[in-house]
């Protein structure tokens, strides 16, 4: 089946990532965020709300045997989006490969995740980082 990308960025960062990603790989790129402005204070208001998104995406990758998720580092762990995205995923059988943004330190993000998929019955196809400049961050 094919393989499908989804992503949360707060700064376009992981967006690009995931777009040159899909585009590479021919594959369909999905965005995952709890909202359109204020991404971050609307994650801590609606955590409910974020929980039902990520289990509707559940049904839109039920035929896709490969993910590929993007999304930020945030003092040193993935932002929270991520984590409730994949606390909700069905990832039993699929073969998941992640790339994380981080500007300065992604600690302990490496077992994390590998635990994460691995309890839920998915294989870990690869875990990168992606270094972000603060440069970039202050141009966007």
């Amino acid at each position: 089946m094919p393989k499908i990308v989804l992503y949360y960025s707060l700064l376009g960062h992981n967006r690009s990532i995931a777009e040159e990603i899909a585009e590479k790989e021919n594959c369909e790129v999905k965005e995952f965020a709890p909202g359109n402005l204020l991404r971050v204070f609307q994650f801590f208001m609606r955590k409910k709300k974020l929980a039902k998104k990520a289990k509707k995406i559940n049904l839109e990758i039920e035929n896709h045997d490969d993910l590929i998720i993007c999304g930020p580092i945030w003092g040193g762990k993935p932002a929270p989006a991520i984590l409730k995205l994949l606390e909700n995923l069905d990832l039993n059988g699929k073969n998941v490969s992640c790339t994380f943004t981080y500007t300065q330190d992604y600690g302990d993000t490496e077992d994390m995740i590998k635990n994460m998929i691995q309890e839920k019955s998915g294989n870990v196809k690869e875990i990168t980082f992606k270094i972000v400049s603060e440069s970039k961050l202050e141009d966007t």
